[in-house]
């Protein structure tokens, strides 16, 4: 293992207002695997150390550490029996990377984006956008959800927002006149990051549109979510309680 300065990389925000975001330079830990079965293994993770030594910027990096390790680990074990099945469409290679990135760092909010890559075989690999958000309160740090920022039920809410403009600027799969065959869904809603402008939501590849190198995004307005927003987290919303 051993550190580095993070390369910048941007977020486009590709239904939004056309802003971007761009990742906060820092050191970073890389830890890399590699090794020969009767296919090619290798695995990598890749993650910012938050340079701060406050109550939670520690809690961050551990927390931060620790899963970047248990899925790089889960994966070497994973592949380090032969494959027992190898088809024609195969790669002769099964791959892993991890890569996460640091976008906010402030005394109470700090903010990742990243993504999962991984290749068992098959045409293509598969990849997953990965957003983390970690907050302080008084004494208490946790990792954020969109739970935790919303009233119930709130999911029905978003969903039918993000639809409806999906649907009027006729968005990935929603180019289509026939929109019944489309699986996007409430669950689906589960990667976001907090932005200066409002909540970022970002959605995996298949869900409101085909594969490709970035997420599909949509941006809503902090004053949009008011009537759905927790009144024990309206700080988030940039709103007194």
């Amino acid at each position: 293992m051993y550190s580095f300065l993070a390369q910048a990389f941007t977020i486009l925000i590709s239904f939004g207002t056309g802003d971007s975001l761009h990742s906060i330079d820092c050191e970073s830990e890389l830890f890399e695997t590699a090794f020969d079965t009767n296919v090619h293994v290798e695995a990598s993770v890749s993650y910012p150390r938050v340079p701060e030594t406050t109550p939670l910027a520690c809690y961050v990096n551990e927390a931060v550490s620790k899963e970047a390790h248990e899925l790089h680990d889960t994966f070497v074990q994973e592949m380090s029996a032969p494959q027992e099945e190898l088809w024609e469409e195969d790669g002769d290679e099964r791959t892993f990377r991890y890569d996460l990135n640091l976008v906010h760092s402030d005394p109470d909010l700090v903010s990742f984006y990243g993504l999962r890559y991984q290749y068992r075989g098959g045409i293509h690999g598969s990849v997953r956008y990965i957003t983390k958000t970690f907050c302080q309160q008084d004494d208490t740090i946790r990792e954020l959800s969109l739970d935790d920022l919303f009233l119930p039920e709130y999911r029905e809410w978003l969903f039918q927002h993000c639809e409806s403009y999906f649907k009027s600027n006729r968005c990935g799969y929603y180019d289509d006149e026939d929109h019944s065959w489309v699986g996007f869904n409430p669950k689906d809603l589960d990667a976001f990051l907090l932005t200066e402008k409002g909540l970022l939501l970002l959605f995996q590849n298949y869900v409101v549109s085909g594969y490709d190198d970035h997420p599909t995004t949509l941006l809503i307005p902090y004053n949009k979510l008011i009537s759905i927003a927790n009144p024990a987290n309206l700080t988030f919303f940039g709103q007194k309680k």
